[in-house]
């Protein structure tokens, strides 16, 4: 008979890469300095890198998982079904967080009973002062408008998202087919079962590399536009050379 104990996780967080060599090390440093007596798992999901994101991963130490199908939405389905913490906090590879985030987040959770997702603002850690002034003058302009057409249910986005286990497992998951707009669509699951919340004074940094074209500046508004009003994001494939647009524009499941 075996009478080990083993405590369960709290956090577990998520972290999907694909050719990340140039951001994962400050992204797990980052996690590694947190300043937390939770228990924590961190799960790098692999999704299908050709430079050295595995091996990193590795060197930290961290639970790797490999997703050979390309897609953010696969990626962090993925990891979240293997995930054992009451919480899941899902991150971008080139996200920051700080020390103190895991503890304010739980503290939001354990507040409000009736939250099942929340989402912090963020700041462009390699943009100046002037973009990083425009960024907040998103969130405070833009994101309750956002608030108000999707009823309540968008507002945390993926580069720093976290939810309950047990509403996640509640809803059919992150969708497998999505290359953008997964964190909306989850967010509107989850919304079935209580209260999404973004906290603006909930931070963490990110990098402003996905602003930087004005091809990629635009087709985020536009996603953004249709998701708010519930259907998925027309451009959901987005790469160096093409936007490839889908076939039609269904209504997302809410």
């Amino acid at each position: 008979m075996n009478f080990s104990y083993t405590p369960p996780i709290d956090v577990s967080i998520i972290i999907p890469a694909r050719n990340e060599e140039n951001f994962l090390p400050a992204c797990l440093t980052a996690i590694s300095a947190m300043h937390t007596k939770k228990r924590v798992e961190v799960i790098v999901v692999d999704n299908g890198s050709t430079d050295r994101t595995k091996s990193i991963a590795e060197s930290y130490g961290v639970n790797v998982l490999a997703e050979m199908t390309p897609g953010v939405g696969r990626a962090r389905a993925r990891g979240t079904a293997v995930a054992q913490g009451t919480y899941v906090l899902h991150i971008d590879a080139d996200t920051q967080l700080p020390p103190e985030y895991i503890d304010e987040a739980l503290h939001r959770f354990e507040a409000d009973t009736t939250l099942v997702c929340l989402g912090g603002r963020v700041r462009w850690y390699d943009a100046g002062k002037v973009y990083n002034g425009v960024c907040t003058a998103t969130h405070i302009l833009f994101v309750p408008l956002v608030r108000v057409i999707s009823r309540g249910a968008l507002g945390p986005i993926g580069n720093n998202m976290m939810f309950t286990r047990d509403a996640y497992e509640r809803t059919t998951g992150f969708d497998p087919d999505l290359f953008f707009g997964e964190d909306a669509d989850i967010a509107r699951k989850l919304h079935r079962f209580g209260t999404i919340r973004l906290d603006l004074s909930l931070l963490c940094a990110t990098s402003s590399r996905r602003f930087r074209s004005f091809k990629n500046s635009i087709t985020h508004i536009v996603n953004t536009t249709f998701l708010c009003l519930g259907f998925q994001a027309p451009y959901n494939h987005l790469s160096k050379h093409t936007w490839r647009r889908k076939k039609s524009l269904l209504p997302i499941d809410k």
